[in-house]
């Protein structure tokens, strides 16, 4: 597994509980379109998530937000 998606995941993991949040996810990507409303990606989010969250507990590992971050390059990018 890269270093640099698990640098990334570690700066949206904002409570370091080694799982990313919907809420997470939703800061993570609103930083990347800070022009959009939170409450316009409920349904982006709700779609990432049915994609890449394989155990379906609601929450991203390091494990499944690596092939999200492989095929969403802006989120996966250190700043």
């Amino acid at each position: 597994m890269s270093d640099q998606y698990e640098a990334v995941f570690a700066r949206y993991d904002t409570d370091g509980d080694g799982q990313l949040t919907v809420d997470e996810v939703t800061a993570a990507i609103a930083g990347m379109f800070p022009e959009t409303e939170v409450d316009d990606l409920s349904g982006i989010v709700a779609a990432l998530f049915a994609e890449y969250d394989a155990d379906h507990d609601g929450l991203l590992s390091v494990a499944e937000f690596v092939p999200l971050a492989e095929n969403l390059p802006e989120l996966g990018s250190a700043d």
